[in-house]
């Protein structure tokens, strides 16, 4: 078994420490760029790759849908408490608690454990997610609210036409499928290494604040999975895939929102990189129960 974890973890933390070492050596990495090449190119491509390839129904998709949606409503709230509680200055610093690195961290461990299937799990959980930090996310951190955004989200349109295309099934043309099949494959490698260049970039400065809130997010993650899954009476692959992704560390996108408004950023990218460091040690201990 444990070398089994080990076979899962050591791969994902040595893509990472490349990305972390690249951006040390000062070699050239934009990961804001390549945030948002995955996001509006890559991730929207895996979305439709690892959801019609698999056998999976319709109805287990949307119980990872709904499983998503309540992990990132019971983490603001829990969130919320937790900053009434501590007293802490602002609702924006809910978001890192909200959302779970599902893209960077928990599509390729849900791949790495559970295979394919894990995979598309992994893929549909992340597409919610990822919705939230271009639409609930960004209106915590800036203030604004944007519906177009929403409905023009590439990650959401992607979701919605392969649903229809499972629900309806369509017979799409081998040559789409092959490039949504190329495309989808620059998607975990990318976010890997830019997991690493970010946190290399995060200052620590609000250390407070930041470990409180990244403490918080390893301990309340897989409490948060364990009631989604009581809640919604889940089991198998499913059950343990909603778990591992509600039990990720806090988002990259969080800090680069929170960044880009000027949002308190630093508690924020302390916070990312508390729970990222942290997940090394709680990762594997998920693991164990799960496999």
């Amino acid at each position: 078994m444990f070398i089994t974890i080990l076979n899962i973890i050591l791969p994902v933390i040595f893509v990472v420490l490349i990305g972390y070492l690249w951006n040390r050596y000062n070699k050239d990495f934009n990961p804001v760029a390549v945030t948002k090449l995955v996001a509006n190119i890559g991730l929207p491509c895996l979305i439709y790759d690892s959801l019609t390839r698999s056998n999976l129904t319709i109805n287990i998709y949307f119980q990872i849908f709904l499983s998503a949606f309540l992990v990132l409503s019971i983490g603001f709230l829990s969130g919320y408490l937790l900053i009434k509680i501590f007293k802490l200055p602002s609702i924006k610093l809910t978001t890192p608690l909200m959302h779970p690195n599902t893209g960077n961290m928990g599509i390729p461990l849900s791949l790495l454990a559970f295979g394919n299937e894990g995979l598309a799990l992994a893929a549909g959980f992340a597409s919610i997610v990822m919705v939230s930090h271009f639409t609930a996310n960004s209106a915590i951190s800036s203030g604004i609210y944007s519906l177009k955004k929403i409905i023009l989200s590439p990650v959401l349109l992607s979701l919605i036409f392969s649903l229809i295309v499972l629900f309806y099934k369509i017979e799409m043309p081998n040559i789409f499928n092959s490039i949504t099949k190329i495309l989808s494959g620059f998607v975990i490698p990318l976010v890997l290494l830019s997991l690493g260049i970010s946190l290399s970039k995060i200052n620590i400065k609000k250390l407070k604040v930041g470990f409180i809130l990244g403490f918080f997010k390893l301990i309340s993650g897989p409490l948060i999975g364990l009631l989604v899954v009581y809640l919604l009476k889940l089991d198998g692959n499913v059950a343990k895939v909603v778990i591992l992704q509600a039990s990720m560390p806090a988002a990259i996108l969080t800090y680069l929102i929170a960044a880009q408004n000027n949002s308190y950023h630093q508690e924020i990218g302390t916070a990312v990189f508390v729970s990222t460091i942290g997940s090394a040690i709680s990762i594997p201990i998920i693991l164990l129960f799960l496999l």
